[in-house]
């Protein structure tokens, strides 16, 4: 019979996005997770905080990438040196995820492991932590790879959808039957009518070993090449070893290349409220609008506005009159002005300027 006490719980926070629809104040040396977005503290500062009384400092670790290295080891400074992990470049999440996995086993062989990214938002923080925890109790029980699910309140078309398969088993959570990304809007307001459909939130529970031996299975060519960087783990030559290996691995997000390929997923439903942050929109869920809907963050002054997200600096002034539903942001030295219906858009931006030679200063 296999041991059912509970191993000790890790967590794995993803800090290496670069946050693109956030521009023009989330750049690549200070992106989105470092943002306070006119709270007290960063989102990765949030997140970190939100683990006291589930994981111990001791045992969080933290992948982020070269370009935001500096700016996150000053946001989590309680952090080990030995868990803080630097991507020598980025290689999308299957290989952060096997980077922290491998620094983890270094100094537990049970752990089970709480991923979960620096930038998003949960409320409130007790539910949290009782989702979490089912999803480690689920983790140990099945030895299967847990997501943390949300219940859709809007057929949104920027998320992933979980669909369950079989009735709930009594430790909390559902067996996968598939995962769809991103559904054009008519499917997704159809995949919301499903009982007990759920966005994925990225968040994810399983056992070291067991997420070790799905990428060796799913995704061979990057097993071998974490076990390459593993055998100089800790030698003088450690890290040019991982400078130079972890740059020829596979970029494939965790999801693609593991979760929708296994046949051992469960989803755990969250009992917390969640936002990615994923686009200027997102600040409803951060702040709340004025008795014109308006979300404004920094100096503004407006007639017949409404509808809108104003973010500046206190001392610029943005003034506004007879717009409705914009996202206006300020930074020292760019402006977005967009539809509030565009606001997913904005990475296209992004993309347009970081094929220009000229505009790539603004990145």
């Amino acid at each position: 019979m296999r041991n059912r006490t509970a191993p000790k719980l890790w967590a794995l926070i993803m800090a290496g996005g670069t946050g693109e629809r956030l521009w023009p104040l989330s750049r690549r040396r200070h992106p989105k997770q470092t943002l306070k977005l006119g709270s007290k503290r960063s989102l990765l500062q949030v997140a970190a905080e939100r683990l006291r009384g589930l994981v111990p400092d001791n045992r969080i670790v933290v992948v982020t990438t070269k370009n935001q290295a500096a700016i996150v080891r000053r946001q989590v400074p309680k952090v080990s040196a030995a868990h803080f992990l630097v991507e020598p470049a980025s290689r999308n999440t299957a290989a952060a995820v096997g980077l922290g996995t491998l620094a983890i086993l270094q100094e537990d062989a049970d752990a089970v492991i709480l991923v979960t990214p620096a930038d998003h938002l949960i409320r409130p923080v007790p539910e949290f932590h009782v989702t979490a925890r089912r999803a480690a109790s689920l983790a140990v029980e099945r030895d299967g790879l847990v997501c943390l699910g949300i219940k859709p309140t809007y057929p949104a078309t920027g998320y992933g959808y979980i669909e369950p398969m079989g009735k709930r088993i009594p430790s909390g959570g559902y067996r996968v039957r598939r995962f769809i990304e991103k559904p054009m809007l008519a499917v997704a307001q159809e995949l919301i009518r499903r009982p007990g459909m759920a966005w994925n939130s990225g968040i994810f529970c399983w056992r070291a070993r067991v997420i070790l031996a799905a990428i060796r299975q799913w995704l061979p060519g990057l097993y071998s090449g974490l076990e390459r960087i593993e055998q100089g783990w800790g030698t003088p030559a450690g890290k040019d070893r991982l400078s130079q290996l972890y740059r020829q691995l596979p970029s494939i997000s965790i999801d693609v290349g593991v979760l929708e390929r296994s046949r051992h997923v469960w989803v755990v439903p969250a009992g917390f409220s969640w936002d990615d942050v994923g686009s200027w929109n997102s600040l409803a869920f951060l702040h709340e609008a004025d008795r014109d809907g308006n979300v404004v963050l920094g100096s503004y002054v407006g007639l017949e506005t409404t509808g809108s997200v104003i973010v500046g600096e206190n001392r610029h002034l943005v003034a506004t009159l007879g717009v409705k539903d914009l996202i206006i942001v300020q930074a020292p030295d760019a402006t977005l002005v967009c539809h509030k219906s565009q606001a997913q858009g904005v990475r296209k931006l992004v993309a347009l300027m970081a094929g220009s030679r000229a505009m790539k200063r603004y990145l």
